[in-house]
C-alpha cells in the first residue's frame, strides 16, 4: 500500500495549487473546505486597515509589534510582558522548539544529562509539532489522544521536555477539560506544556476553557493563539503566544527582527476591536457545525465526529471543522478527495495524520472496521455546506467507482493499527 505520509510527511489544508496542477483543473472554481478558516471571511475593518497601511510600506515595522501586544494584553487581561507576537503560530512553534533544545543543552553542560529532550505528542495532531521537534533533535513519545483525553492522570509525573497539544485538537476537534489539563501541567513542573488554542475562539464557551489566565502563575505553560483561523487572513501570517514573562523573554531572544509586517499588525489590531464579528462567528459555527455534522451522518459510508462509530445522541460544541471516517465504502480518501475536486469541492485528505492512515481501525461495540481513510471538512455558510453534502452524496453513490479502489486493505501493525474507540 502507498504510504501517503512518505510522499509528504507534513501537509496542510488550503493548498489549491497542488491539487489544481495534479488534476489539471485550471481555473475551475473550487469551494475550499480544506482550510478551517472563518466562514465569514476577513473582517471588513481589517481589510480596510491593510489598504490604509499601503501608505507606510516605505517604513520598517516596529520590532516586537508593541501596539498589537498592548491591544492583546488588554483583550486578555494580562501584562504586556506575557505576550509575544509572531508571523503565525508556526514561527512561535519553531521558537519553542529552539528554546527547548537550548535549555536541554545547558542542562547537559551543567549536569551531564546524556539524553536529548523529549517531545510528547498527542496524536493524531497538527504536524508542525512533530516537525519542529525533529528539527531540534528531540526524542518523540506518542500519546493516544483518546486514551489521554479521558485519563490525563495516566500521563507520568516528573517528565521533562515539551508536551504539545491542541485545545481543541486538530483534526479531532476535541477540547480538553480545563481542570484536568491544568492538573497535568502542575504534576510535571519540569515539562513545558504547549497548548495550541488556535480553534478555541470558535467555541461558545471559550472563556471557560482557555488556559491564558493560568500562564501568569506557571513557568511551564505556553498558550498559542492563531489569528489566521478565527479572522480568516492566512495570507498575512500573524499569531501570538501567552506565557510567563521569563518564557516570553527567552522566546524573544531567539526571534528575528521584523517578522511581523505592518499590514499584519494593523489588520490584527482592527480585528480584535471588532467584537460583533466574533459574536457572529460563534453563532454561525454553533448552528452550522451541528447541522453539517448531522447531515453528514445521513450519508452511507461516512462517519463524522471522529472517533465515534455510532451516531451520538448529544455532541459537544465543535470548532469549525469535522473529520469523517470512510467505512463500508469502496472509496478511499485520496480517491474521494480527487472526485470531489473534479466536482468543485476541495476537502482535506487526512492519511498523512498519524493514526488516520488508510486501513486504520475503528472499533465500536462488538465491531471492528478498517477505514478507507479520513476526510476533514471545514464549516462554511449554510448554502455552501448544503452543496458539500449534496455533492458528496452524489459522488459516493456514483456507479463509476474506480475498480482500483477495491484492493485489499492490509491490517496495520503497531502504532499505525490505531484503535479509534467509540466515545
Amino acid at each position: 500500500m502507498v504510504d501517503h505520509r512518505a510522499k509528504n510527511p507534513i501537509q496542510h489544508g488550503g493548498n489549491q495549487a497542488n491539487i489544481r496542477a495534479r488534476l489539471k483543473l485550471g481555473n475551475r472554481p473550487l469551494l475550499d473546505f480544506s482550510a478551517p478558516l472563518n466562514a465569514l471571511g476577513p473582517p471588513p475593518v481589517a481589510v480596510a486597515a491593510v489598504r490604509a497601511a499601503t501608505e507606510t510600506i516605505d517604513r520598517y515595522p516596529e520590532p516586537n509589534s508593541p501596539r498589537l501586544v498592548e491591544r492583546l494584553a488588554e483583550f486578555h487581561g494580562v501584562p504586556t510582558d506575557q505576550i509575544i507576537v509572531g508571523a503565525g503560530t508556526t514561527e512561535l512553534i519553531n521558537l519553542i522548539g529552539q528554546m527547548a533544545r537550548e535549555t536541554a543543552g545547558r542542562r547537559r553542560r551543567s549536569f551531564g544529562v546524556p539524553k536529548p529532550p523529549a517531545a510528547h505528542l498527542v496524536e493524531p495532531s497538527y504536524g508542525e509539532y512533530r516537525r519542529t521537534s525533529a528539527q531540534n533533535g528531540m526524542r518523540t513519545k506518542i500519546w493516544d489522544e483518546h486514551v489521554l483525553g479521558w485519563a490525563q492522570e495516566t500521563f507520568p509525573e516528573g517528565k521533562r521536555g515539551v508536551f504539545w497539544t491542541g485545545h481543541p485538537n486538530n483534526p479531532s476537534g476535541r477540547a480538553w477539560d480545563r481542570t484536568r489539563l491544568l492538573n497535568l501541567v502542575d504534576r510535571s513542573p519540569s515539562l513545558m506544556t504547549v497548548v495550541d488554542e488556535a480553534y478555541l475562539p470558535f467555541l461558545p464557551d471559550e472563556a471557560k476553557r482557555t488556559l491564558i489566565g493560568a500562564t501568569s502563575t506557571r513557568n511551564n505553560l505556553i498558550v498559542l493563539r492563531s489569528m489566521t483561523k478565527i479572522y480568516a487572513f492566512p495570507g498575512l501570517r500573524i499569531g501570538y503566544a501567552v506565557a510567563s514573562p521569563d518564557i516570553v523573554a527567552m522566546l524573544r531572544r531567539s526571534q528575528q527582527p521584523w517578522t511581523v509586517t505592518t499590514a499584519a499588525e494593523v489588520a490584527a489590531i482592527a480585528a480584535v476591536d471588532d467584537s460583533d464579528y466574533l459574536r457572529r462567528t460563534v453563532e454561525l459555527i454553533r448552528t452550522e457545525s451541528a447541522r453539517l455534522t448531522d447531515r453528514l451522518w445521513d450519508l452511507p459510508g461516512v462517519r463524522p465526529l471522529w472517533p465515534g462509530r455510532q451516531r451520538p445522541s448529544f455532541a459537544p460544541p465543535m470548532p469549525n471543522f469535522v473529520v469523517c471516517s470512510l467505512v463500508d465504502t469502496p472509496w478511499t480518501s485520496p480517491q474521494l478527495q480527487d472526485a470531489l475536486a473534479r466536482r468543485g469541492i476541495f476537502a482535506r485528505e487526512c492519511s498523512n495524520y498519524r493514526g488516520l492512515e488508510i486501513g486504520s481501525v475503528v472499533t465500536g461495540p462488538g465491531q471492528e472496521h478498517h477505514t478507507r481513510g479520513h476526510l476533514r471538512f471545514c464549516v462554511r455558510n449554510p448554502a455552501e455546506n448544503d452543496i458539500l453534502v449534496e455533492t458528496l452524496a452524489d459522488v459516493m453513490a456514483s456507479e463509476s467507482v474506480l475498480l482500483r479502489s477495491r484492493e485489499e486493505i492490509p491490517v496495520l501493525s503497531g502504532f499505525r493499527r490505531w484503535r479509534l474507540r467509540a466515545r
